[in-house]
């Protein structure tokens, strides 16, 4: 079998069908689907089950996470390539078979990932650098914005870069993201300390380290909705300080694992900083929209800074 697609599902109804028909109209080579869902409260497993019958469903009591999800259905794949792919994206033109070619035809690659774009086909950005204090200060003080053609400050994404050509790049979102089987059972899979966010980022790392490559590949291409689960939980909320949380968390665990005790304190550092500010700078503020988000914002960033405990996974 060519590949094996997870996708890790939690009340993803409204566009998980699009998902499974567009994988099974647009792709050639050998595969199968497998379906790990999160404790959805919502009809998706009732959905698969009655519409694909070819889909494998796994179904969680509780929500494990995004990292432990996808190892359990990697762990029962049979396919040479593993894909993880979201329930909020819609396979285009064979991108399957195109990521699978370029796979075959450069063995020196252990992971890769194609161009996605959005329901209107605007361009995603879906490459980035390996996290770093310099690209959050540069985010944090909008140097990114007030200087657009100095691409020492617009290293966050490589929105310095028009995503035409195939290149290797550091890390590459997991929508959409192939890896040899035998490279990511030799990972170990992703880190079940991830509950969601840095997963996918903690996997390219190490396989870099390790010494394989990682390549944005653009002649495949994926539409991706973005954030469906997240949108299902963040509802009315101005901000969903739990999902934030769970960002910040993976965030902190991410710099402690790979670049030490020190480099995880900066950014604390830096994020209880912007919190503060953020705070400070917006509660005279008229405009009671950007008020409320930007305050609560500023909070929740204050709050995981401060945390005693990383904790990131259930």
């Amino acid at each position: 079998m060519d590949v094996s697609i997870v996708i890790v599902s939690y009340n993803t109804s409204s566009v998980i069908d699009e998902c499974i028909e567009s994988i099974e109209k647009e792709t050639r080579c050998s595969f199968e689907i497998i379906v790990v869902d999160n404790a959805s409260t919502d009809d998706s497993c009732e959905q698969i089950a009655k519409r694909h019958h070819n889909v494998r469903l796994i179904e969680n009591r509780q929500n494990v996470g995004f990292a432990r999800a996808n190892n359990q259905g990697f762990e029962v794949a049979q396919g040479r390539y593993f894909l993880m792919l979201n329930p909020d994206t819609v396979i285009l033109d064979n991108a399957i078979d195109k990521l699978i070619h370029f796979m075959d035809e450069n063995p020196s690659v252990g992971i890769c990932g194609p161009r996605n774009v959005g329901p209107n086909r605007e361009l995603q950005y879906s490459c980035d650098h390996f996290p770093s204090i310099w690209n959050t200060f540069c985010s944090y003080t909008n140097l990114i914005n007030r200087y657009p053609n100095i691409k020492l400050f617009r290293r966050s994404r490589m929105q310095y870069w028009d995503y035409a050509e195939t290149r290797d790049v550091q890390k590459i979102m997991g929508c959409s993201l192939i890896v040899r089987s035998d490279l990511y059972k030799h990972l170990d899979g992703l880190d079940n300390n991830f509950f969601m966010y840095f997963e996918e980022t903690d996997l390219c790392f190490r396989a870099i380290m390790g010494g394989s490559r990682v390549i944005y590949v653009p002649s495949a291409v994926i539409m991706h909705y973005g954030g469906e689960s997240s949108k299902n939980q963040i509802m009315n909320c101005v901000i969903n300080k739990t999902v934030y949380s769970y960002y910040l968390s993976s965030q902190y665990y991410f710099y402690k694992k790979n670049y030490g005790y020190l480099a995880m304190l900066a950014i604390r550092c830096l994020d209880l900083c912007y919190g503060l500010a953020l705070i400070a700078k917006n509660t005279i503020r008229r405009d009671k929209v950007i008020k409320t988000h930007r305050i609560a914002k500023g909070q929740a960033l204050c709050a995981g800074a401060i945390a005693r405990h990383i904790s990131v996974a259930k």
